[in-house]
């Protein structure tokens, strides 16, 4: 992470806590901007310029309306191609304590840029079930319950030497993922724009990463350790915090929003 991306995480975090709060979230910038009426036209385009345009103040009205929503990072904000508009965002759907809060942010950006959702869920290929890099299905058996896809994951990388269950195929996983990604659909109500995709591979970093390109942001959950390793999570969300090609936010719940069921 560069020193921009410090900066832009901080800031993040500094409004989420000023929402759980009871605060207002606001830019020292547009604070400064209000304060000096004969610039502030330039102070827009230059927080357009940079990538402040449209992303950082849809993410401090979510922050704002979230209430499932502890802590929200943005991460990244220089990669945004363009930063005045945000018409696509891809959002990792997991089992995780983290995956209801993380629908919830997205849909609350989705609803202030206007934009589409694509609720992504990745679960192990052919490959990773030879190899053994699968976690029992919806992540029976890890200690803290995060499973085949979505976000969080332990910071010393997948364990590889996780045995999967010896009873799933790729057909239970597919069945697996398929109940979360209507568990997200079902929390999104009647928002109407979103789409679902349920893709197959060796791991959900590197799914996430591949596709990233192709959306405006990125939305995954805070990484959560366990003592047993598991498929793709492992170091997901830092692989795709350091690797995306856009900017990511990370979303941690107020408590446990698990969407497995």
């Amino acid at each position: 992470m560069n020193g921009s991306d410090a900066d832009d995480a901080t800031a993040a975090d500094a409004r989420a806590d000023d929402a759980s709060a009871g605060g207002t979230a606001t830019s020292d910038t547009a604070a400064d901007d209000a304060a000096a009426d004969d610039t502030a036209a330039d102070d827009t385009t230059g927080a357009s310029e940079d990538g402040e345009g449209v992303i950082r103040p849809a993410v401090a009205a979510a922050v704002e309306s979230t209430p499932t929503a502890e802590r929200v990072r943005l991460e990244g904000l220089d990669r945004a191609e363009r930063p005045d508009r945000v018409s696509s965002i891809l959002v990792a759907v997991g089992p995780g304590p983290h995956s209801g809060a993380t629908v919830d942010v997205a849909r609350a950006i989705a609803e202030a840029t206007d934009a589409w959702l694509e609720l992504f869920h990745v679960v192990p290929s052919e490959a990773a079930l030879a190899d053994d890099d699968a976690t029992p299905v919806d992540g029976e058996g890890s200690a803290d319950g995060e499973g085949s896809a979505g976000g969080g994951g332990s910071a010393d990388g997948v364990d590889s030497g996780v045995r999967a269950d010896p009873d799933a195929d790729g057909d239970d996983y597919a069945a697996a993922g398929d109940r979360l990604l209507s568990a997200a659909r079902d929390r999104l109500g009647g928002f109407d724009r979103v789409d679902r995709w349920l893709v197959e591979d060796r791991t959900a970093a590197g799914a996430i990463v591949e596709q990233s390109p192709y959306y405006d942001l990125v939305v995954v959950g805070a990484p959560t350790t366990g003592t047993v390793g598991r498929f793709v999570f492992g170091s997901t969300t830092d692989t795709v915090i350091d690797d995306a090609d856009v900017p990511v936010i990370v979303v941690e719940a107020d408590g446990s929003t698990s969407l497995s069921r």
